[in-house]
């Protein structure tokens, strides 16, 4: 009795902490979405120059690409929530009242301090990194993107209330009253993690976590986890394209076109609402074709983001832009953890996240260092029809471009009967029959009454009561037949 009843109390504890994640999430998404949304506009406000906005950024992803080594040394030896609570009090916690308090201190260079206290704040919560995905991996293994989808949403939702509050409270009140929110909300986020269901994770202390510097020996790492390996490159390679142009998203619509916090915050709304209402829908994809095929579908369109900044000069185009970019790496972002979760083995899932997110952190570091270079040195200058910040986006643009040629090497992990469907079924289906569909039923059921809605389900109940009476005659027909002989 007692063993048949401990499957059934495991998986209710682990059904209340899938739920508890969700709660944890969007506290955590909301004071996440204050820090990365407005540490640049701040720095700004801190009379930042745009070599300073590269170094804010590299700084932040160096800082979160060290801490993923320890991270996954730290799971060896220690609870995987143990890991998370301290990076969460160091790092959204006692590390921000420093960030806080910035704008009310007299200090020759202020935005230094800005950057050493950001950075830092991304090393301790890049240690929770490979603790928090073993934990969910482990507590989430089947229909990962119906759970991931449902949990984007309600944590984008967060995020875009947060940012849509944000707006009005930096206009009115200043930043300092805003990080104070985000910090009060990671507290509330602390009791309701600390209360989901841990499973036994095995420690691996034969698994010796270095890195090759011998050519031969990368070949055998490849050899080993090709999947993985490819993967990687591509992630980091795209990361670095993605990464030259990102920080100055920002910069572009704050000084060259002077837009203020609350069209600003509307701004960075429409792509987290798109982003929100969008990641239902990827992870229904990703489930129905596979993450390498949405992986492909989202990495070719991703693309065109930094090309739609290049060409953007008013606010209007910036909200089309954003709304493209926020569907688009909905599905990027999503299928991008489904597919590190299905390549990597279970008992060394930290190591291999933290290799991973090295690396791919590395691209984010030396893309942000080489758009900060060019922004500083372009900022006067005139490229064919392109000038400044635009002559960073184009440069993103055609890396980025580059990086995709990579996606046909990355490999399916979980094959599915859908893998024979060519990839322009994928790309067709994806991205104008689905949507279209989608549309069309909005449109149906928005603009035509109760009344005919109600008289189509009669009618469709109708013909399938007949199609049924039909089935039932004919059955009839053949067990009288086969009755006679």
């Amino acid at each position: 009795m007692n063993s048949a009843n401990k499957p059934v109390a495991q998986d209710d504890k682990i059904k209340k902490s899938l739920s508890a994640s969700i709660h944890e999430g969007a506290l955590n998404s909301a004071s996440a979405t204050i820090f990365s949304t407005f540490i640049v506009p701040l720095a700004l406000a801190l009379k930042a120059s745009n070599l300073q906005i590269g170094f804010l950024s590299t700084a932040q992803e160096l800082a979160a690409t060290a801490g993923q080594i320890p991270g996954a040394k730290m799971t060896a030896y220690f609870d995987r929530k143990k890991i998370w609570l301290i990076s969460q009090i160091v790092g959204k916690i006692l590390l921000w009242i420093p960030i806080i308090l910035l704008p009310f201190m007299s200090l020759h260079d202020p935005v230094t301090y800005l950057i050493i206290f950001a950075s830092m704040s991304s090393f301790f919560l890049a240690l929770r990194g490979p603790a928090w995905s073993s934990l969910m991996g482990d507590l989430v293994r089947e229909n990962r993107g119906k759970y991931f989808g449902k949990r984007n949403v309600i944590v984008g939702a967060s995020g875009v209330i947060t940012t849509l509050v944000a707006g009005f409270i930096v206009g009115a009140f200043g930043f300092a009253v805003i990080f104070s929110i985000g910090l009060v909300l990671t507290i509330f986020s602390l009791p309701i993690f600390m209360r989901m269901y841990e499973p036994v994770s095995p420690k691996v202390f034969h698994y010796k976590h270095d890195f090759a510097f011998n050519p031969k020996d990368w070949i055998k790492s490849v050899q080993i986890n090709a999947r993985l390996a490819i993967f990687t490159l591509y992630s980091t390679v795209f990361n670095f394209a993605v990464q030259m142009a990102a920080p100055f998203y920002t910069v572009y619509m704050l000084k060259d076109l002077a837009i203020g916090y609350e069209l600003f915050s509307v701004m960075i709304i429409a792509g987290a609402a798109t982003r929100l209402i969008s990641f239902k829908y990827w992870g229904y994809l990703t489930d129905k074709y596979g993450s390498r095929k949405i992986l492909l579908v989202t990495g070719v369109f991703a693309c065109f983001t930094p090309f739609g900044w290049m060409l953007s000069s008013a606010a209007w185009q910036i909200f089309l832009v954003k709304i493209f970019d926020g569907f688009i790496f909905a599905g990027m972002d999503q299928v991008v953890f489904n597919y590190l979760l299905d390549a990597t083995p279970a008992n060394k899932r930290p190591q291999h996240v933290a290799n991973y997110n090295f690396f791919a952190g590395l691209g984010i570091v030396f893309g942000a260092v080489t758009g900060g270079l060019i922004a500083e040195s372009m900022q006067n200058s005139t490229f064919l029809i392109f000038t400044g910040l635009q002559i960073v986006f184009f440069s993103s643009f055609i890396i980025c471009i580059g990086a995709s040629l990579l996606l046909s090497r990355v490999k399916e992990i979980d094959i599915k009967q859908t893998d024979i469907m060519p990839l322009r079924y994928v790309f067709w289906q994806t991205l104008a029959v689905e949507p279209a569909s989608g549309l069309k039923n909005v449109v149906n059921f928005t603009f035509r009454s109760t009344f005919d809605r109600e008289a189509e389900y009669v009618k469709a109940i109708r013909k399938r009561q007949e199609q049924q009476a039909r089935e039932n005659r004919k059955n009839q027909i053949i067990e009288g037949t086969q009755g006679k002989e």
